[in-house]
């Protein structure tokens, strides 16, 4: 790694963090607002509480892969005999169905608590190693938080986008 992106290390850090946060207070704000069983994919009827449930099961895959990097070690995810990843979510949704809402909210913020502590315990002379989830392949640090945040971000505007269509209730 070169010296000057070492010595920034301490800032991009924190800015990650800060944009992690900054996402999540969003997305919290937004969330919060919606019934859980809000309609959001019309051809596979997931609602708001699905896409959770998604959200903190790829979050959770980060926080591994993200492990799996810092200890050197390669990381795959069980496909459980699904196949794909896309199948994979979909037992994940499944799975986590009966869940409350208060629940899975809980969920999934460990989930980024979890991520925030790894971003911050992340080894300077790992953070240009590529590694992926699922959904990110090959990325840096850097790379794979802002993935994760994109990622979050299309989720989200999907769900704004429902509640939109909503009548008045």
């Amino acid at each position: 790694m070169r010296r000057s992106a070492v010595n920034n290390l301490p800032r991009i850090k924190a800015d990650l963090i800060a944009t992690l946060d900054k996402g999540r207070a969003k997305a919290h704000a937004l969330v919060e607002r919606l019934p859980p069983d809000l309609p959001v994919h019309a051809t596979s009827g997931w609602t708001v509480s699905d896409l959770i449930i998604h959200l903190t099961a790829l979050e959770t895959d980060m926080v591994a892969a993200l492990q799996h990097a810092m200890d050197g070690k390669p990381f795959s995810v069980d496909l459980r005999g699904r196949g794909t990843v896309n199948n994979l979510y979909e037992l994940r949704r499944e799975e986590r169905a009966g869940d409350s809402w208060r629940q899975l909210l809980t969920d999934w913020q460990r989930a980024r608590d979890r991520l925030r502590a790894l971003v911050i315990a992340f080894p300077i002379d790992k953070t240009e190693i590529a590694f992926g989830n699922p959904f990110f392949v090959d990325y840096n640090l850097v790379g794979a938080i802002r993935a994760c945040g994109a990622h979050e971000r299309l989720h989200l505007a999907e769900m704004r986008a429902a509640s939109q269509d909503q009548p008045p209730g």
